[in-house]
């Protein structure tokens, strides 16, 4: 992948992408981590726009003054992946929110991405100001003063630090176009009063007290922890925030809307809502007597008023069972969905307690906190590095049932919680968070929800809450478009980006073992990319760049091995109006079309134009085609079993550069179902080719002969990889062996067409119809179990037509790891039929034998006999070979004397045959007396694309 560099309004570098190999010596200094930081860092300051910032251990700084340090701060691991951190700092001071990020490899430690908020030149403007260090306390009235604003119940104030803040004017206090969100209905924060500082102006340095309280946000409200950064000589606020998030009114849990579609709301009676309740362990619970809901991760605390008493069982063995209609129904949701938020982690691979290292476990969880408001928050603690606990309220004023029994607002409000532990703010800064998008992933397979669009289905029927994970660019809904902002409105450019993300990576499959795969990768993705952050940024292509350092770092993820799904990533942002000149902070806020593809983006077309919509049919690709002769022609033939076989294939650029240096790789493999790229493709006899030169955008070019012998009657499966500098195919990405229909479906430069090659012989294709093996392959490193179902046309079951599976373990067998199988299908015979019947039959489209394959309830594959009713002279018309009876150019292996194949009467090339005819073989019988003969019967192998 070529390195990209994204850089913020100032010029500066905040992220880079695969940055280029090191030019320093390193031998031994990668042995660690942070050894491995500090050689790239070394080789990466010129790149980054650091020259003049230095490491902490640098000598030359000695008597270097205030020269910006990089000073290490941090190491963790995220699911394989090491992030090393380092702060920026001057004058012994931390540069407020400055921080660079090295994600590397876990096992090699390369250098994958780095995420950096440093900046590349510091002045402070107010020297003067350094105090010395130590905690100053300051009384309520002294802080009304000083931040020249009165707040319900402030307390506890101290400046704690000194810090270098760049001041940013639009961020000196949180957008007010959220406050009911923040603080339920009636409240109104006060605005800030205007600086006095002479000078001050934006990018400016300025040495600043950082003042930590407490406060509420409104009469009546818990009070959270807020910051204020104030300049000492002249006491302005500079910055300030509450530490706090909240989604309003989102209120679900596999909701009635989710799982029926059922017209109902908080508002409706026991009656009907108990139903929709089901059984679920507690998970984590800490045994004790009486059995409170207390467990490792999360506990239902009282922590603010009103008072609510929280259930409790005799012991370890009790059931929460209580009616929907109920208080002690909505604590025991708030424990199972508070508790699953970290749990599902743990269950990804996540190692949880690394990962929230600034939270404090168990995480109180207060189901009443909010009252009757309809409300939820995540609060930060203290020092804003980490979450406090998690607050709610009701779904609707006046109705018992909370908002914590809906998941999706818990998954909403779990959304600030990842992001507090790693860049110490509730918000990205360019979205209010991924939490929308992690309630909407989730709770989408299966979902019965008369809208699937709608976030937040249950919160709709009892209120006008209008959050959407589906909004049109044309509506003002694109990257920086006219109704994308930093809050609300940037939450759901994102969540309908990612859901984007999720459909087209099997989200839209009509398998529901499809849909929780999509969920699950995009989940673990989205954790994982928050997880590799190290700061707030208002540029979305940061977290772009960290999705697909997700991605390709990834050893495996639920048996798929990373590096699949980063071009898909990009995508899915693209077409949503991001990576285009104007789309920016600080510009207008004016896009409104789709943004610009890569650079380079060579692809061959499987009907998509090179993009990334979902497709459960990846075998069948038009732009690949095979010639029995290398004569360049432009149209399909089917190969002869035993013969060299010629395939062409055309790759197209849909990128904004020319591509340099394109050229495909082609393989070929058996017949079967859950092939495994690389292990069971060999390369043809021709294994690659290369264009002539570079391809234009919007050009195409053909490349071709690749020579290969087909060795199977009936199927057998090409494949075709394109590579241009700057776009390899992600057969160089993929972590180790990945399933095909997980493979080619998610890079356009990778193409696939399962052709029906013929053997010249009528006596072999009538043995082919009697009986047929296929092979059905576990490509996992784990144990399946495989499942065959069979279907025929319905008029033949209606007349007792049968195919039987003659193999060990019938329908349904267990699969060892990277094991195969050979089944044998057999198809018996039932009742006779008229042609009427036929004909009908056809007009139904009921001509199709199915046989699908399923590997612990996904489908992984199968095959498909197309019955062709019609007569025809010829399947490939106008072809040089129709009416000729020499072999092939470069002739038959064993040389002139095995051509023409020896055949009943006549050359097999003669017709297709009829259904009747085709039944007539099936069944043993012969046609004519055995004289007819027969060209081929089409037979396509399916590899579905779930």
């Amino acid at each position: 992948m070529a390195e990209t560099v994204v850089r913020n309004e100032y010029g500066e570098v905040v992220f880079v992408q695969a940055p280029e190999a090191s030019t320093l010596e390193s031998a031994t200094t990668l042995s660690t981590p942070q050894l491995a930081a500090e050689h790239y860092m070394k080789s990466l300051q010129d790149t980054l726009g650091l020259a003049g910032t230095r490491l902490a251990g640098d000598p030359t700084l000695e008597g270097a003054g205030d020269t910006p340090v990089a000073e290490f701060q941090s190491e963790r691991d995220v699911a394989g992946t090491k992030v090393v951190v380092y702060q920026q700092r001057v004058m012994g001071l931390d540069v407020f929110g400055a921080r660079l990020g090295m994600q590397m490899d876990g096992e090699s430690l390369a250098l994958e991405s780095v995420q950096s908020s440093m900046h590349a030149e510091i002045e402070v403007e107010n020297p003067a100001a350094l105090a010395p260090a130590g905690t100053r306390k300051l009384g309520r009235a002294a802080l009304v003063k000083l931040l020249g604003i009165e707040l319900p119940d402030m307390d506890n104030a101290r400046i704690e630090r000194q810090v270098v803040l760049r001041y940013e004017p639009d961020q000196r206090e949180e957008t007010h176009d959220h406050e009911g969100c923040i603080g339920g209905p009636g409240v109104d924060l006060p605005r800030l009063p205007a600086p006095k500082l002479k000078g001050l102006a934006k990018g400016k340095h300025y040495i600043c007290d950082e003042v930590l309280f407490q406060a509420a946000m409104g009469k009546g409200q818990a009070p959270v922890n807020w910051r204020a950064l104030v300049e000492p000589k002249s006491g302005d606020v500079l910055y300030l925030r509450a530490l706090v998030a909240c989604a309003t009114g989102l209120v679900f849990d596999r909701d009635p809307q989710t799982q029926t579609g059922a017209n109902v709301s908080a508002a409706s009676s026991n009656a009907v809502l108990n139903p929709f309740r089901s059984s679920h362990t507690m998970a984590g619970l800490i045994p004790a007597v009486p059995q409170p809901l207390s467990g490792n991760y999360v506990r239902i605390a009282e922590t603010q008023a009103p008072v609510q008493t929280a259930p409790t069982v005799p012991n370890i063995n009790g059931a929460f069972n209580y009616d929907a209609q109920t208080e002690e129904f909505t604590a025991t949701n708030c424990y199972h969905h508070c508790d699953r938020l970290f749990r599902t982690m743990e269950d990804y691979g996540f190692n949880v307690a690394s990962y929230f290292n600034g939270t404090t476990f168990p995480v109180p969880c207060d189901f009443r906190a909010l009252g009757d408001a309809v409300n939820a928050q995540a609060p930060g603690n203290a020092m804003g590095n980490g979450l406090l606990e998690l607050r709610f309220g009701k779904m609707i004023p006046g109705q018992t049932i909370g908002i914590a029994t809906d998941n999706r607002v818990v998954w909403h409000e779990f959304g600030h919680a990842l992001l507090w532990d790693n860049v110490n703010s509730p918000n990205f800064g360019f979205a209010h968070s991924a939490g929308d998008a992690l309630g909407a992933v989730l709770n989408d397979p299966g979902s019965q929800a008369a809208d699937r669009f709608m976030t937040f289905p249950w919160t709709a029927a009892g209120l006008n809450i209008d959050r959407r994970h589906d909004r049109a660019i044309a509506d003002g809904w694109a990257w920086f478009g006219p109704r994308w902002n930093t809050q609300y409105g940037g939450e759901q450019v994102l969540s309908t980006t990612l859901f984007r993300f999720y459909r087209a990576i099997g989200g839209d499959s009509p398998h529901l073992a499809t849909q929780r795969r999509a969920a699950q990768v995009t989940a673990y993705l989205i954790f994982k990319a928050i997880g590799l952050m190290t700061a707030t940024t208002a540029i979305p292509e940061v977290f772009v760049g960290h999705l697909q350092t997700a991605d390709r770092t990834t050893p495996s993820f639920k048996g798929i091995p990373g590096g699949a799904l980063h071009k898909v990533i990009r995508w899915a942002f693209e077409k949503q109006g991001l990576f285009q000149p104007g789309a920016a902070p600080g510009q207008p806020q004016t896009v409104n079309r789709e943004g610009n593809p890569p650079d380079v983006d060579v692809y061959i077309d499987d009907g998509r134009g090179g993009e990334y919509t979902y497709l459960a049919n990846h075998w069948s690709c038009q732009d690949m085609w095979c010639r029995r002769r290398p004569d360049g022609g432009l149209t399909h033939q089917n190969p002869l079993v035993g013969f060299k076989s010629y395939m062409y294939v055309r790759v197209k650029n849909r990128g904004m550069q020319p591509a340099q240096n394109v050229r495909v790789d082609a393989y070929h493999a058996l017949p079967g179902s859950g092939l495994a790229f690389p292990d069971d493709w060999a390369p043809m006899d021709t294994p690659t080719l290369s264009a002539p030169g570079p391809l234009a955008p919007g050009a195409s070019v053909i490349l071709g002969p690749f020579r290969f012998v087909p060795t199977v009657v009936g199927h057998e499966c090409l494949m075709a990889i394109a590579h241009a500098t700057g776009d390899p195919g992600n057969d160089t990405t993929i972590q180790g062996t990945i399933p095909e229909h997980r493979f080619v479906p998610f890079d356009n430069n990778i193409g696939q067409r399962n052709i029906s090659p013929v053997r010249p012989t009528i006596l072999d294709i009538i043995k082919l119809f009697r009986k047929h093996l296929i092979w059905i392959r576990n490509p996992f490193r784990k144990p399946v179990v495989a499942k065959v179902e069979v279907t025929l046309p319905r008029f033949l079951q209606k007349l007792g037509w049968r195919i039987a599976i003659r193999s060990a373990g019938g329908a349904k067998f267990e699969l060892g790891p990277r094991e195969s199988r050979k089944v044998m299908l057999v198809l018996t015979r039932g009742k006779d039929f008229d042609a009427d019947l036929l004909r009908q039959s056809i007009d139904r489209k009921d001509d199709e034998i199915r046989i699908s394959t399923f590997l612990d309830g996904e489908l992984s594959g199968g095959m498909t006999y197309k019955l062709d009713f019609r007569t025809a002279r010829d399947d490939d018309p106008g072809e040089p070979d129709d009416d000729d009876d020499d072999p092939p150019k470069d002739g038959p292996p064993n040389g002139p004397q095995d051509w023409p194949p020896k055949l009943p009467d006549r050359p097999v090339r003669t017709r297709r045959p009829t259904m009747e005819e085709i039944l007539k073989i099936l069944r043993g019988e012969e046609i004519d007396g055995g004289t007819r003969g027969i060209r081929t019967m089409r037979l396509e192998i399916d590899f579905d694309g779930d």
